[in-house]
């Protein structure tokens, strides 16, 4: 997959699948204005809260624009560009793949000294 797109991915914080098809979304409708209720309701990718979560990301990162209560792709070129980039990676099975590795979120690893103490084994 082109380099380009997986740094874009990094730089922009894709970090989910939730973002990443949210966004591909907004993409195939890049005129549509829509509220965090009705994405809720066409893309079934979580609740209200959810939603408006990932808009806050995506809109954090110049990729959304909030006008009120509707959110839109925002109408840059570069933005497009990219979008456009990250579209067609999604469109051939292989690269598809790829990019749902790249936007897995990571385990978090937690030591055993995290955990309260009634948790702990005790090796005495």
């Amino acid at each position: 997959m082109n380099e380009a797109v997986h740094h874009y991915i990094r730089a922009k914080n894709i970090d989910s699948f939730q973002k990443l098809r949210l966004l591909l979304f907004l993409y195939q409708n890049p005129r549509l204005k829509v509220t965090s209720q009705e994405l809720v309701h066409w893309l079934h990718l979580g609740d209200t809260l959810l939603i408006e979560t990932l808009l806050a990301d995506l809109h954090q990162a110049g990729l959304v624009i909030q006008i009120g209560i509707y959110y839109q792709l925002a109408d840059e070129p570069e933005v497009k560009l990219h979008l456009q980039q990250l579209a067609s990676a999604f469109e051939h099975p292989v690269m598809r793949q790829e990019l749902l590795k790249q936007v897995k979120p990571k385990p978090a690893h937690r030591l055993h000294t995290d955990l309260p103490s009634q948790w702990r084994w005790q090796f005495n």
